[in-house]
């Protein structure tokens, strides 16, 4: 009679695992605290011996730590997972496992824990962002081609918009409400037709095409070349046609936003599914009401176009639209047709064997007035170089748009923050004299930092107001540089170096108290350089020395009273 409950322990041990297992995997919705304390109950009501009781609780503890650690594999599996995603799944699976109050009591944990997990998906964002600032902090004035976005992307050509500039740095502030766009249409290709809810000024940058401006009561199809200027107005339905059977169509557009300040969208009503037209946004019975159509027309008007926001167009089609080029109907809004100006049909106002530069004003193209802003193109030739310069009202919004180089500004936030940035890490631990080191700095005067970049065909950066630049060309090809000069009212460039030079107008005392030195030796440097604007560059300026043919005197002197 004694092996009897011998024999059955191991029975009730398998059977109370068994029960903890069942009564856990019965509460997977349970709270987890209320899930232990139901497991331990059970066991005690199992009416085991006292052993069996403590095996049976200790399963249950056993099982619920097993539990976490999968909860936490769980969680470290989603990481990453979009929080939304997450709980539209943890919801079902509560609908699939619990009803009533537990399924009620289960969907809220879920809400719970997907504002967690959107909490640090934002602590996340911020961290990635901080990473971002600190890497960018030293180089927040250039922009590649990874910063543009593709809005359009067909095989008969693309639409990139680049990064809104608040999303690189706080310096940009004054540029945050303009965008940058490229625009590239391949030969015998229509772009279909759209509205922007922002201001945008165009340049031709390559090749030959025909733009179409339709508002309300007019419509005016013209002649793009390379070097047109062309505004288009806030709402106006603008398409595009590149004409050409060889070349590619290249746009750059500089878009000053209207409706939010910063953001930038396109709206197309003449498509169908691919481009989606924003009439499919509106009801059924609205569009049924306002074109008076029944519902299959209108399905077939505006489902119809799956071809992308660039297509084909046949050599017929294009020459039905070249047709009516040139062609009016009532007087453009405010008064008169605005033809586009062409910058290269204007003489250069400073040139020379190194380079020329062109610029637009609103004297040559009257839009540019209400824009506020100046179109500048400068050519330098190989191996040259732009004289050091700044802007005294205007930031310069610059694309690079032939050839490659190097750029370089002097900005004296950049060493700021840098300077803020150390003080802040150390800041528990500096001592008085180290304190006493940065206030002897301040005393001396601003510090500048160089931000310099290699730049190519694409390149976009922002020179702010008062920030001296200079631009360098490479010796195996020209940099070709487009700038939109913003706040151009009342702006001056200020030239640095050359015969042009600003510092030459310095009476010579000015100079003495300045440089500490005698004005004769002051003038040496400032009256070396013969050339203003464009001169050679850095290795042509060594080849021409080492042949003796150097004229404009030493460049490592003029940079250095330019502070580079």
């Amino acid at each position: 009679m004694t092996t009897k409950p011998r024999a059955f322990i191991p029975f009730l041990l398998v059977l109370s695992i068994l029960l903890v297992s069942a009564t856990l995997a019965l509460s997977t919705t349970e709270d987890p605290k209320r899930q232990i304390e139901r497991c331990k109950q059970e066991c005690r009501e199992s009416r085991q011996g006292e052993q069996q009781e403590r095996q049976c609780v200790r399963q249950c503890e056993e099982q619920e730590e097993k539990r976490g650690q999968g909860d936490e594999r769980g969680k470290e599996g989603h990481k990453g997972e979009d929080p939304e995603k997450r709980l539209e799944e943890c919801r079902r699976e509560c609908r699939e496992q619990a009803e009533g109050r537990e399924q009620r009591e289960c969907e809220k944990r879920c809400e719970e824990e997907c504002k967690e997990r959107r909490g640090e998906s934002k602590e996340e964002e911020k961290r990635e962002e901080e990473k971002g600032e600190k890497r960018r902090g030293s180089d927040p004035y250039f922009f590649e081609e990874e910063s543009f976005l593709h809005r359009v992307r067909t095989e008969h050509g693309n639409v990139r918009v680049l990064r809104n500039f608040l999303e690189r740095s706080k310096l940009l502030l004054g540029v945050a409400n303009y965008r940058v766009a490229i625009l590239e249409a391949n030969p015998n290709t229509f772009v279909l037709p759209s509205h922007w809810d922002a201001e945008a000024l165009l340049f031709v940058a390559r090749g030959n095409g025909l733009i179409t401006r339709q508002c309300q009561d007019n419509k005016e199809t013209q002649e793009l070349r390379r070097g047109h200027i062309i505004r288009v107005r806030a709402g106006t339905i603008v398409s595009f046609v590149n004409k050409d059977r060889n070349e590619k169509l290249v746009i750059v557009m500089l878009f000053q936003t209207v409706a939010t300040p910063g953001m930038l969208e396109a709206f197309v009503g003449a498509g169908g599914r691919n481009p989606e037209s924003f009439y499919r946004s509106f009801s059924k019975p609205v569009l049924r009401a306002a074109f008076n159509t029944g519902v299959d027309k209108l399905e077939r008007l505006f489902g119809r176009q799956k071809k992308g926001a660039m297509i084909e167009a046949s050599q017929e089609q294009i020459r039905e639209l070249s047709r009516r080029a040139g062609s009016e109907g009532l007087p453009w809004p405010f008064g008169e047709s605005r033809r586009p100006f062409n910058l290269l049909d204007k003489r250069p106002s400073h040139s020379n064997r190194h380079g020329e530069l062109r610029e637009a004003d609103r004297d040559d193209y009257p839009e540019l007035r209400d824009l506020n802003i100046q179109v500048a193109l400068a050519r330098i030739n190989k191996g040259s170089m732009m004289s050091p310069n700044y802007n005294t009202e205007a930031t310069t919004i610059s694309i690079v748009v032939g050839g490659n180089g190097q750029v370089q500004i002097v900005c004296p936030h950049v060493s700021r923050q840098q300077e803020e940035g150390r003080g802040r890490e150390g800041e528990e631990g500096r001592g008085q004299q180290e304190g006493k080191e940065e206030e002897e700095q301040q005393q001396r005067g601003q510090r500048y930092q160089r931000v310099e970049s290699e730049v190519s065909r694409g390149t976009t950066y922002i020179v702010p107001a008062g920030h001296p630049s200079v631009a360098v060309s490479s010796r195996n090809e020209s940099l070709e540089v487009l700038c939109f000069e913003i706040n151009a009212m009342n702006n001056q460039r200020t030239w640095l170096a050359g015969s042009n030079n600003i510092l030459k107008q310095m009476d010579r005392m000015t100079k003495e108290l300045a440089f500490d030195q005698p004005a004769r030796e002051v003038d040496e440097v400032l009256n070396a350089p013969r050339e203003e604007v464009f001169m050679a560059g850095p290795q042509e300026r060594e080849r021409e020395s080492e042949r003796g043919e150097g004229r404009d005197g030493p460049l490592e002197s003029i940079l250095e009273f330019a502070g580079f």
